[in-house]
């Protein structure tokens, strides 16, 4: 069957969730083992109520893949994807409250929850990171994001959660000091933590893209699944 036959929206109000949003539940899924789990977290031009507006979170991203039956049905994660409602990015407390709410009500196994975002998700990602740590996640992959105030924040501490950080050199939106500055930051602590970036010469705002569908070479679904809590 292909991805999009295991991809559903779930609006605001039809769960126990605060955000509306698409989920994705891997061949198999359902038999009482338990899975990993990725929240992606999407761009600001996907903001929305979290009913009418939800078709708007596929544009980019997991859900895009998983949509157009792009999304290989063997990786066994369960993927989520929240609509954060309003303006602005996502704040911590609401990725946490997202993270809690998907690893209660799915069979997550708690050691193997992962975080990604582009843009505005990814500058949420950053956020929540520097106030939660590696309170329920076990990696993040952040693309196009900032995460100097996440440093400012935490500092050596934001190294707990394994980092594989992506960015374009000419992105003319959220500058690629967002992403070099608190990466080599975090490559100078002691000891060295388990932290990385790929910066991708010439290319703009959408350094997504090519890193979500793995054209890029960088595949960063087995770098998640190889990272899991102790």
């Amino acid at each position: 069957m292909p991805s999009s036959a295991h991809f559903k929206k779930i609006p605001l109000g039809m769960s126990e969730a605060a955000q509306g949003y698409w989920e994705y539940t891997p061949p198999g899924y359902g038999g009482g083992e338990k899975y990993p789990l990725m929240i992606f977290l999407h761009g600001i031009g996907e903001n929305g109520n979290g009913d009418s507006e939800l078709d708007k979170v596929p544009n980019g991203g997991p859900p895009k893949l998983q949509k157009n039956n792009q999304w290989d049905t063997t990786l066994p994660f369960v993927v989520l994807s929240p609509q954060h409602p309003g303006g602005g990015c996502p704040g911590s407390g609401e990725v946490h409250s997202f993270i809690e709410y998907a690893m209660t009500h799915y069979d997550i196994n708690p050691a193997r929850v992962y975080l990604t975002g582009l843009s505005c998700g990814a500058i949420g990602s950053w956020g929540y990171l520097g106030d939660f740590l590696d309170e329920q996640i076990a990696a993040m992959v952040p693309i196009a994001g900032d995460g100097k105030g996440a440093f400012m924040k935490a500092k050596c501490e934001l190294g707990r959660v394994p980092i594989w950080a992506f960015h374009g050199d000419q992105d003319p939106t959220v500058n690629v000091s967002g992403t070099v500055e608190p990466v080599t930051n975090l490559q100078m602590c002691d000891p060295k933590p388990d932290v990385e970036m790929v910066i991708y010469p010439g290319v703009g705002h959408d350094s997504w893209s090519k890193t979500y569908d793995l054209s890029a070479g960088h595949d960063i679904y087995s770098w998640m699944l190889e990272r899991y809590k102790q």
